[in-house]
């Protein structure tokens, strides 16, 4: 998901008139908004892990966000606390309901594909299927000597290698998937042990893959960790750091946004 910020915001009024530091948290916060779902509700325990409250304050004087009981008759009223981000939707980004769709609509497609009923579109009309032979006679057909254009070559399959892990992309991924579907997400310590059974699990049985990162996430996404949580965070790891490395503050807090976002999901969707 994405934050969507004009590419004439930098001249906007309400830009000009709030400070960076004011800026910075308004879109750090959109980013958080855009990747938790919120639909541009602003919970006030993440405005303020993120910012200063007079950051907050210029971004509600300056109307970048509304404070509870506002007057903006097309923005909704945030609870005691919390804050909107003004014109959210109307700003270019997606609805909840829209994103939920679309994933749905690629849970669907992958499923298909896993249990091997998904069929190749047919061409368009007029148009032929990937090295085919033209009809004789058609006026179009390159000439006979023409050099025919490269083959298509699938990547590489391999055995997956004993030190594999994922990526930071991954386990955000896994752990999104596990909080929608309303499992708990993976911490640090888990992500590790659940590689280390996957690892093993995919040597033991010689699968190869030309890509690991979406097998470990449909396997993380569902699997029942065997270690248990021990009051541990959940963290996105970034890429190429060990998954029972030392986690930093920042790791914390981001940790501790995530886990909000997914109580505030539960209590709309309860």
């Amino acid at each position: 998901m994405y934050f969507a910020v004009d590419d004439g915001a930098h001249s906007h009024p309400k830009i000009m008139q709030a400070t960076n530091a004011a800026i910075g948290l308004w879109v750090r916060v959109g980013s958080y908004v855009a990747q938790h779902l919120t639909d541009g509700h602003v919970p006030g325990v993440v405005a303020k892990a993120y910012g200063t409250p007079s950051q907050a304050r210029k971004l509600v004087e300056v109307e970048l966000w509304h404070a509870h009981g506002h007057t903006c008759p097309r923005c909704p009223q945030p609870r005691p606390g919390d804050y909107f981000m003004h014109d959210y939707r109307e700003s270019g980004n997606l609805a909840r309901a829209d994103v939920k769709e679309r994933r749905a609509k690629d849970a669907e497609k992958k499923r298909r594909q896993r249990a091997g009923s998904s069929t190749p579109p047919p061409p368009p009309p007029g148009q032929m299927p990937f090295d085919e032979e033209p009809p004789p006679g058609d006026e179009d057909a390159p000439p006979e000597d023409a050099p025919r254009p490269p083959r298509r070559t699938a990547p590489a399959m391999a055995g997956i290698p004993a030190g594999w892990e994922p990526s930071r992309d991954d386990v955000h991924a896994a752990n999104t998937a596990r909080t929608d579907a309303g499992r708990d997400p993976l911490t640090a310590n888990q992500v590790d042990a659940v590689t280390r059974k996957f690892v093993r699990r995919m040597t033991e049985e010689r699968r190869v893959a030309a890509e690991w990162g979406g097998r470990w996430r449909q396997w993380a996404e569902t699997e029942r960790p065997d270690q248990p949580q021990q009051g541990g965070v959940v963290v996105h790891l970034p890429a190429g750091r060990a998954a029972g490395g030392p986690v930093s503050t920042a790791d914390k807090r981001a940790a501790e946004a995530f886990a909000l976002a997914a109580r505030l999901r539960a209590e709309r969707n309860a």
